[in-house]
């Protein structure tokens, strides 16, 4: 069931309601999010309730029950982690592909090469959390077997979050590093220097296990803000931060309407993002590109296909860590003593206390299960509608 109420959104990713984490986490906002502050109606539901409605949504659709629970498992927990711009607000999106033409449930992911240490699988346009989740199954075995393997997953339908395979792979004790492109529609992101777009938001991210603890996991896409957290901005009826977004005329602009097309005027040019650290993200970006797609020829974003829809093409390499260091002992404590190290260092706010890569995410995850899951009402009326037109009511979840 869901609650109604309003709140005060500072930023994009955290819920601004009561928190309790662990001791040395915070639940302040960092000083970079500190928008004006915006009045909202959201409806919080709980996650059991938003996998169940995904899960029936899918296979309403056409999918296995199996493709189903892998689909909202992914999307729900994304929500859980902060990250609503890869959670169930992209679910209108999906079913709008559905619609279209542009997705089909009888598409399935194909091995192109499957032999060690490489495995290359076509996805076919295939729904891309469940192919991406298995193509990493298969890849973390081949590891597990011969202490690495090289994945390209081509041309499947957008797979979420890429800090969710990192954490797949740290699961069965394997180190991870992906690459993604995006494809399948314009350039979003102005490589530095330029006006204009020429690249996806093409993310990146890397695992790292802790043997009897939690897993380093660094998730970042090569923008200076996904593109999802741009559309829950504007869903929201935000501003975002200055420096992250330019209009159609490479100016600086705080609205995040200029990255959507529907969000343009029709006398108005697409704008862009921007990339993080200058040329450091955007030369991250080319070489995400590249390496996930362009290399094996599966869809790039310079290529307009005559359909609209998201494409990702994922490049990774899973390595066992017991062919690095046997001992799994020794390994734990040299992570372990430089995490502290890294953590002990001073903070600038001693409210904001300096925190390592996926923490913040477990912290949201503990806050968010407890309380619930927020979606803004423009949000929740897309995924209604979507439910609707497959004989669903959203408000019985």
């Amino acid at each position: 069931m869901a609650t109604q109420g309003t709140n005060v959104w500072h930023d994009l990713a955290w819920f601004a309601g009561p928190c309790t984490v662990a001791p040395h986490l915070s639940c302040n906002r960092p000083a970079s999010f500190s928008f004006s502050d915006t009045i909202m109606a959201y409806r919080t539901h709980s996650p059991h309730a938003l996998r169940a409605l995904v899960t029936d949504m899918v296979t309403a659709a056409g999918w296995t029950l199996e493709e189903a629970r892998e689909t909202a498992d992914h999307l729900v927990l994304a929500n859980l982690s902060g990250h609503d711009s890869h959670g169930v607000g992209m679910l209108p999106l999906y079913f709008q592909s559905l619609a279209d033409g542009n997705l089909s449930p009888q598409a399935k992911p194909k091995a192109r090469l499957d032999a060690a240490p490489f495995l290359i699988i076509d996805a076919g346009v295939a729904l891309g959390q469940p192919a991406a989740r298995n193509a990493v199954e298969q890849a973390a075995a081949m590891a597990k077997a011969g202490g690495v393997a090289i994945l390209n997953l081509l041309d499947a339908h957008h797979i979420g979050r890429i800090g969710h395979y990192a954490e797949a792979a740290a699961e069965h004790g394997l180190i991870s590093l992906f690459w993604v492109n995006v494809a399948g529609r314009p350039p979003i992101v102005a490589p530095h220097a330029a006006k204009e777009a020429r690249f996806g938001t093409n993310p990146h991210a890397i695992g790292i296990p802790v043997p009897g603890g939690d897993p380093i996991i660094l998730d970042f896409a090569t923008s200076r803000m996904a593109h999802g957290k741009a559309r829950v901005a504007l869903n929201k009826g935000e501003a975002v931060p200055p420096g992250y977004i330019i209009d159609g005329q490479g100016r600086p602009t705080t609205e995040p309407r200029h990255v959507f097309l529907h969000g343009i005027a029709g006398d108005e040019t697409l704008g862009a993002l921007l990339p993080f650290g200058d040329h450091k993200g955007a030369g991250l970006a080319l070489i995400a590109e590249l390496l996930s797609a362009g290399l094996m020829g599966a869809a790039r974003i310079d290529q307009k296909p005559a359909r609209s829809w998201i494409l990702n093409s994922l490049f990774g390499i899973v390595i066992d860590p017991a062919r690095l260091e046997p001992d799994a002992a020794l390994r734990k404590d040299r992570v372990e003593s430089y995490l502290a190290f890294v953590r002990a260092a001073k903070p600038q706010d001693p409210a904001d206390p300096v925190l390592t890569p996926g923490e913040k995410e477990r912290a949201t995850r503990i806050a968010r299960t407890r309380d619930g899951i927020p979606l803004d009402d423009e949000t929740w009326s897309q995924i209604k509608a979507a439910a609707a037109a497959h004989g669903l009511d959203a408000e019985r979840y």
